[in-house]
């Protein structure tokens, strides 16, 4: 039986990874024959490696790339706790959120319109293409640095979930229900992209909070929003694990992020302490060797475990499963 399920989870292994690295490279094989003046992508190889650098160069990616280095250097020096996460999620909501540094585009955007571009043999923007490659590169270098330490709404949120639940109940979601929403919004887009040319997070904005930065407070938008922030009250980052394209190409790419969280097997006295602690569902799958879920990068359950066991190091295949 274990040698069944590491045989399922290594094929499953294979197919997170090629698929993430296809939607990493989507503004690349959006690119078609012909000319182009250099405006976007698709219809023309008018975008090249060298543009896409020049782009990463430009303010918000380098402040966006010192704060994800920042929060990686915290995290592997076990220099973070709750309180501190909290005060940098503040600073990343009004740096990148409030002052308008980042939201342009927008990540969802910088996701969803290269794939609508494979699709329909549309045009995809320089600034879109450089998004995404900047998200699929913090992605790589460790687990959720982005959404975890750049994303502004993905701080919003957890920001609000520090917030006392009546009752004080908080609710972490089983991942195979939230992942099964997500991955299912996902392809309904996609169908809609296919069939009309339009994708449904987009579409009037109705799943695209990011909107928000661009302070467009319109009746959709506005429900949407307060629905998530209510939420977040509850459960920790549920735009996040139940409905963003964004978090659901990183969770396919922490498959082959460099620094992720580890455990140390012969440390861990298996006191459940971090699971109990950490705010997300994460923690008990690494605990039990098993598929993650989207683990933010948050440093909570690295911090409250008494015997050192956890650790955002450098992954090593097979490390982390736990011997039958």
């Amino acid at each position: 039986m274990g040698a069944e399920c590491e045989a399922k989870y290594d094929h499953l292994s294979v197919f997170c990874i090629a698929l993430s690295m296809i939607l990493t490279c989507a503004p690349v094989l959006a690119e078609g024959g012909g000319g182009g003046d250099g405006s976007g992508m698709g219809g023309g190889r008018n975008t090249d490696i060298a543009s896409v650098s020049t782009g990463l160069l430009s303010l918000k990616f380098i402040l966006g790339g010192l704060f994800a280095l920042t929060g990686l250097i915290l995290l592997k020096m076990t220099k973070i706790n709750r309180n501190i996460r909290t005060l940098l999620m503040c600073v990343v909501f009004v740096l990148f959120g409030v002052l308008v540094v980042m939201h342009q585009p927008s990540p969802l955007r910088a996701v969803v319109d290269p794939i609508t571009a494979l699709a329909t043999s549309g045009a995809i923007t320089l600034k879109k293409a450089t998004m995404m490659v900047f998200i699929g590169s913090l992605s790589v270098i460790g687990a959720k640095l982005f959404c975890g330490w750049v994303c502004p709404f993905g701080a919003l949120q957890e920001i609000v979930n520090r917030i006392p639940a009546p009752l004080g109940k908080k609710i972490k979601l089983p991942f195979k229900i939230s992942n099964g929403i997500r991955i299912s919004i996902f392809v309904i887009s996609l169908i809609m992209v296919i069939s009309t040319g339009s994708d449904l997070y987009t579409y009037r904005n109705i799943l695209n909070p990011f909107e928000l930065f661009g302070w467009h407070f319109e009746l959709v938008l506005a429900v949407l929003v307060g629905a998530v922030l209510i939420a977040s009250v509850f459960v920790y980052r549920p735009f996040c694990y139940l409905v963003c394209p964004v978090g659901l190409l990183t969770w396919l790419l922490e498959r082959i992020s460099i620094f992720r969280v580890r455990i140390d097997r012969e440390k861990c006295n298996n006191c459940k302490k971090c699971i109990r602690v950490a705010p997300c569902p994460s923690v008990k799958a690494i605990v039990n060797g098993k598929l993650r879920p989207d683990c933010f990068a948050c440093g909570v359950c690295i911090d409250a475990c008494p015997e050192g066991a956890l650790a955002f190091g450098i992954w090593k295949p097979g490390a982390d499963r736990k011997s039958d």
